[in-house]
This record gives structure tokens, C-alpha cells and sequence, in this order.
């Protein structure tokens, strides 16, 4: 019953993370139509935004109101799950990468400071702390996806009566 609570949680405090990822991924496809990598990493953005919303209408449908949800339902979790999870794991592994070498975020910002020469300096001295900040940000959403998705994998073959058989 608390593991349920949690994962309740979770879906709404991943709901405004997935608008927001929605949007980038809506811009992303537009402007991708000339680049094939940045189509590629819009697409992989898109399914993580289905997931969060497909998995927030599990929750509020047949967990909350207890209603039946369709078994399409079901299938569009589990399959932009698991590309959802590799964007968590990139998450944490992009945060433990950059921790263990902080020579990389000091070459960032070097090459940042070549690159904008109209940035003023006080921003380029304040480069590395708001790198740090999007670094721990992408742990927090990395770490809180990858839970939910084990929550709803376990929670998908467990409640599979709340899902109505075509």
C-alpha cells in the first residue's frame, strides 16, 4: 500500500517534467525535419512524454477512480518504458560521468566562453554552478523515472484485472 502512495506521487511530480519534455520534443521534430540525429532525439524525448501520460492515466483511471483502463493502454506503457529507461539511465550515468571528471565541465565552459564572446564575464564565472545544478536536476528526474518505471513494469503484470481484454 505505500509502494502504491509513492508511485502516486511520482506520476505527479512527473507530470509537469512530461509537458515540458512534450514541448521540446514537439520543437525538436519540427526543426529535426533537416537533421536525422536530432529527429532521432526528439522521437526518444516524444516516447518519454507518452510514457509519463500514459502511466498518469493508469494512475488516475483504474488506481484512483478505479475504473477500467484499455489493454492499449497497458501496451503503450510497456513499450515507451523502455525507451523511457534509457533516457533515465543516460541521466544517471551522464551525472556520474561528469562528476568523476570535473576536467570536463571546466573544458565545457572554456569552450563556452571561446564560443559566446558576447556573454558578459559575470555569466561565464557562473557557468560551472549552473552546470552543476542541471547535472544534479537530470539525477533527481533520472533516479525518480527509473522508479516509476519499475513501479509500473511490477504494478502492469500485477493489476492486469484493471485493464480491460479486447
Amino acid at each position: 500500500m505505500f509502494g502504491l502512495t509513492i508511485y502516486k506521487i511520482l506520476s505527479f511530480i512527473l507530470l509537469p517534467i512530461g509537458v515540458l519534455l512534450g514541448l521540446v520534443g514537439l520543437f525538436g521534430i519540427i526543426s529535426g525535419l533537416g537533421n536525422p540525429y536530432l529527429l532521432l532525439s526528439s522521437a526518444i524525448t516524444i516516447c518519454t512524454c507518452i510514457y509519463i501520460f500514459a502511466s498518469f492515466l493508469f494512475v488516475y483511471n483504474s488506481l484512483i477512480n478505479k475504473k477500467q483502463s484499455n489493454s492499449s493502454l497497458k501496451d503503450w506503457i510497456k513499450v515507451n518504458a523502455y525507451v523511457a529507461l534509457f533516457i533515465s539511465s543516460s541521466c544517471i550515468i551522464d551525472f556520474v560521468t561528469l562528476k568523476s571528471k570535473p576536467s570536463l565541465i571546466n573544458d565545457f565552459t572554456k569552450q563556452m566562453n571561446t564560443m559566446t564572446k558576447s556573454l558578459p564575464p559575470e555569466a561565464m564565472t557562473m557557468m560551472p554552478q549552473i552546470i552543476n545544478s542541471v547535472l544534479y536536476f537530470l539525477l533527481a528526474f533520472g533516479l525518480i523515472l527509473f522508479v516509476h518505471i519499475t513501479f509500473s513494469l511490477s504494478l502492469i503484470k500485477t493489476k492486469a484485472h484493471l485493464f480491460e481484454e479486447e
